[in-house]
C-alpha cells in the first residue's frame, strides 16, 4: 500500500512541476507580443498577456498533476489486474 501510495505521488508532484513549468513558459515571452490592439500601448498589452499567463499557471499545474496521479493509480490498478 504504501509503495503504491508512493508512486501515485511521485507521478502527481511531477504532472504539477511539468504543469508549472509548462504554464511559465509563455510568461516573458508570449507568442501574442507582436499583435496588439489599438488603443493601448504595448507596455500594457505585454504586461497583460504576462498576467494571463500566470493566471493559467495554477489550473495547468494542477491539472497535471490529477491527470499524471490518476495515469499512474490506472497503470498500477491495470499491472496488478493482468499480472496474474
Amino acid at each position: 500500500m504504501v509503495i503504491i501510495l508512493a508512486v501515485v505521488a511521485v507521478f502527481t508532484v511531477g504532472g504539477a512541476a511539468w504543469g508549472w513549468w509548462r504554464g511559465t513558459q509563455n510568461i516573458e515571452d508570449p507568442p501574442e507580443k507582436y499583435d496588439f490592439p489599438g488603443g493601448m500601448t504595448r507596455r500594457e498589452h505585454l504586461s497583460m498577456l504576462a498576467w494571463k499567463h500566470r493566471r493559467r499557471r495554477i489550473p495547468l499545474m494542477i491539472g497535471a498533476g490529477l491527470a499524471s496521479g490518476l495515469g499512474a493509480f490506472a497503470i498500477l490498478l491495470a499491472v496488478a489486474i493482468f499480472k496474474r
